[in-house]
């Protein structure tokens, strides 16, 4: 008994140890599973402390390992989307795929054709309402002339005709930075998404991000009769998503899982970092915030780019900097400060968002008294497409140095009108229409606050304002000679001298002493007398 008792007990031993043994065989197994590369990539928040790679100790933590581990990821996947995307004949190497008889690849020596730079085409705060959510009555044009100027009622000609000019410039992207819609209203956002879609069928990638117009807003709306009634908004980031998935989302290699933030590869060495600045999770915010698990994202993202020399641009809605005098408050980021100081440790150079519906150049100074030549990010803030003079942006890269130039341009609606052979005569001389239109909201908006002086004294100082409004919105540079000397600002001075239109006017002439219409980068800083303002 007791030999048998002593085998059983042997036998025991050996069953045991092969348990353990499976079990850590297992636990590999499902380890090396989990660390498999999904197409959303997940950065857990230790990754903020990646450090660059010249101060990057020998041994790296776990959270460096894991962070490595990401940017292996993300090159993979960017090399996957490559391949399957946009890998144009020029990184052949002077070789192309032919076929030969019976079906067999083979290449043959060709020229290799010379790389040309992206041009990017940019706009932002479209604020589209369609046709079919109004009947252009009283209800509408009530909200129309209490609005800030923006021509909603030729909403549907000014988007069309913006389209038109992108498939016919053909640029590598149209980017659109955010208030797409009027006011989230799901009918404007599925209208639209129909529009881009004939783009891309163009041949012109589009490319959105949304703005704080866009998703959850309580005041979307439709117009019909003599009142406004509630709208089916967006209401959570999946909802936008379903709709705008193939105009940008779809392309990319990488996008963030805590926000609609991704990465959109232009070419192969220029990336586009569509960042999702947007409060709608709890109710919709104005202002914008950058989540801490985006800012972990990015930073992966900034230091793979740098690695593998990659240029980067981040592009959001909200602003970066303090941009504005006259608006103060609810534009620019209320951590602003996080994003600009992780932009600025990659050198990156510029940064592109709206909201403030203002063109605005600035370059960030990194402290009082540096120099013009030091360097610092510089934000281009578009103005709104959705007024006059219908403004988009033009970014072009340079082939080697890391170059670009930066400059606005103006949709021809009359001219897309004419094309279309409408009748109507508003817009077959759009420009003229749209720039009466805004000066006239903005005018009878300032008349209703005037008291104390005679009605024709009224209107020689609301079409002051009127006129700087529209200037300033379009980034148009004004001085204080020309303004000073009317009789207008004199009215102002002597009746309201601590009103806040003649603050404003003030605030709207220091801000664009100088046009904001070109910028220029020649790889190491921004070129002088470029019509930036350097404060």
């Amino acid at each position: 008994m007791k030999i048998i008792r002593k085998y059983i007990h042997i036998i025991a031993v050996i069953f045991l140890v092969v348990i353990c043994v499976g079990i850590v065989w297992l636990s590999g197994i499902w380890n090396r599973s989990a660390r498999q590369p999904t197409q959303t990539l997940c950065v857990p928040e230790e990754s903020a402390d990646v450090l660059p790679p010249d101060s990057a100790p020998d041994t790296a933590t776990p959270s460096e390992a894991v962070d490595k581990e990401a940017e292996r990821d993300i090159e993979e996947e960017y090399e996957a989307w490559l391949a399957a995307h946009q890998r144009p004949d020029w990184m052949l190497s002077g070789k192309k795929s032919v076929k030969m008889e019976g079906g067999m690849d083979a290449t043959e020596d060709t020229e290799e054709e010379p790389y040309v730079p992206p041009t990017v085409m940019f706009a932002s705060d479209l604020h589209y309402m369609s046709e079919t959510t109004h009947d252009d009555g009283y209800a509408f044009w009530q909200m129309v002339e209490n609005d800030d100027g923006k021509i909603t009622q030729y909403s549907d000609e000014m988007v069309d005709a913006l389209l038109e000019e992108a498939v016919r410039t053909r640029p590598a992207a149209l980017v659109l930075c955010g208030d797409l819609t009027l006011n989230g209203e799901r009918e404007n956002h599925e209208k639209l998404a129909e529009k881009l879609a004939k783009v891309q069928e163009a041949g012109v990638p589009v490319v959105v991000i949304p703005g704080n117009h866009d998703i959850n807003k309580p005041d979307a709306a439709v117009y019909f009769g003599r009142v406004s009634e509630c709208a089916k908004t967006l209401e959570s980031a999946d909802d936008f998503y379903e709709i705008y998935h193939a105009f940008g989302y779809d392309q990319s290699p990488n996008r963030d899982p805590a926000s609609l933030s991704y990465v959109y590869p232009v070419d192969a060495t220029h990336w586009l970092l569509m960042i999702d600045s947007c409060q709608y999770e709890d109710g919709n915010q104005v202002n914008g915030r950058i989540r801490p698990e985006t800012l972990a994202w990015l930073r992966v993202h900034l230091q793979v780019a740098q690695e593998n020399q990659i240029q980067v641009l981040p592009v959001a809605h909200h602003n970066l900097l303090s941009e504005s005098r006259l608006y103060t408050t609810d534009c620019t980021i209320e951590n602003h400060d996080e994003l600009l100081a992780l932009l600025e440790e990659y050198q990156v150079p510029l940064y592109i968002s709206g909201h403030l519906h203002a063109q605005r150049i600035k370059k960030h100074k990194p402290e009082p008294g540096a120099a013009d030549d030091a360097y610092g990010i510089t934000e281009i803030v578009l103005s709104p497409y959705s007024i006059p003079d219908n403004q988009y942006g033009s970014l072009y890269w340079d082939q080697a140095g890391g170059e670009m130039e930066f400059t606005t341009g103006q949709v021809d609606v009359a001219a897309w009108a004419a094309a279309c052979q409408t009748e109507d005569e508003n817009l077959l001389n759009f420009r003229a229409y749209s720039q009466d239109y805004l000066r006239n909201v903005i005018r009878n908006q300032v008349m209703k606050e005037l008291y104390l002086v005679p009605d024709e004294l009224k209107e020689k100082m609301a079409d002051l304002y009127a006129e700087l409004y529209y200037q300033y919105c379009n980034g148009n540079a004004m001085t204080w000679s020309e303004v000073r000397t009317t009789s207008a600002y004199r009215l102002w001075e002597r009746v309201y001298p601590d009103g806040e239109y003649t603050a404003g006017i003030a605030q709207m002439i220091r801000d664009v002493r100088t046009g904001q219409h070109t910028w220029c980068y020649d790889g190491r800083l921004t070129l002088p007398d470029q019509g930036n303002e350097m404060e």
